[in-house]
């Protein structure tokens, strides 16, 4: 009798066998509050994807917020110039990084703790597929952030929501949230200010003007600050007057140090990277600031 069954029984484990190698990825876990996050749109970033044997599943929101180790790529060349994951030439003078799940494009803050140096940048790729490793950024970015000689530093990084929500043509959600959800956990804390208490040693990507005050200027400028007072900005302007041939203003922000010097704008990445060189090298660690239209 079994020798009649086996031939019908090996068929169905073999059906079994290859039905499992065609079978589609599994789908994406959902957040475990999902009316607390910020649904990010579809593109085709958003789809699972498989790099040596290992699914990826991009998550669906842009809360994202991790401790680990970051790399950085574009040191040798290899990469300078090749098309990132979202179709956009990589530029490892540039500001960006490569991410494996958070939704494509998206503003992350990334924070080095090993120096507190912090950097907000555009995440267009995906990577680092390196066991151990969360973000891999481009090499200006690791020169910024102190960690080019080393490769590697421990950093977090966090998402920032409305600048991601503007990098993809989206309104920020208005949310009020007053009762509901986990414990000690709001939508506030989901979307951060990113103005306020800013360190001297922030540099940071912002996809929109930074206050509907200032107008719709657009360029690339250098945010160095923040102060208390409008005559410390002032005397500010004064000791960094000779850096570049930009114009030099206080710039009123929120924030418990609310006024920044901005300079710009500046005519490109190169020439604002260049006046960064001579702000660290000064001890004007600075905030930097992308406007686009």
């Amino acid at each position: 009798m079994l020798k009649k069954l086996y031939p019908h029984l090996l068929l169905v484990v073999m059906c079994g066998f290859l039905a499992g190698c065609f079978a589609p990825p599994p789908q994406a876990i959902a957040p475990v509050y999902p009316d607390l996050c910020t649904p990010a749109p579809k593109k085709a970033t958003s789809r699972p994807y498989q790099i040596k044997g290992i699914w990826y599943h991009p998550q669906p929101h842009f809360e994202y917020e991790e401790v680990g180790i970051a790399s950085y790529y574009g040191g040798g060349d290899v990469f300078h110039g090749r098309p990132t994951a979202t179709g956009e030439r990589f530029d490892m003078n540039g500001l960006s990084a490569a991410h494996k799940t958070i939704p494509l494009p998206c503003v992350a803050e990334v924070t080095n703790l090993e120096n507190g140096r912090q950097i907000n940048i555009k995440v267009n790729d995906r990577g680092p597929f390196i066991d151990g490793r969360i973000i891999d950024v481009s090499r200006r970015v690791a020169q910024l952030l102190g960690f080019e000689r080393k490769g590697t530093a421990r950093v977090r990084v966090r998402t920032l929501v409305p600048e991601s929500l503007a990098l993809n043509g989206l309104s920020p959600p208005i949310v009020m949230l007053a009762e509901g959800g986990p414990a000690g956990l709001s939508i506030a804390s989901l979307i951060p200010d990113t103005f306020s208490s800013p360190s001297p040693k922030k540099i940071d990507y912002v996809a929109t003007p930074t206050s509907p005050s200032q107008g719709r200027s657009t360029g690339i400028f250098i945010d160095v600050g923040g102060y208390t007072t409008q005559a410390q900005a002032h005397e500010v302007c004064k000791k960094i007057s000779n850096f570049g041939n930009s114009p030099l203003q206080p710039i009123e922000k929120r924030g418990e140090k609310p006024y920044v010097v901005r300079m710009g704008p500046f005519p490109s990445m190169i020439a604002a990277n260049e006046v960064l060189d001579q702000l660290g090298g000064s001890g004007h660690l600075s905030r930097l600031v992308i406007i686009r239209p």
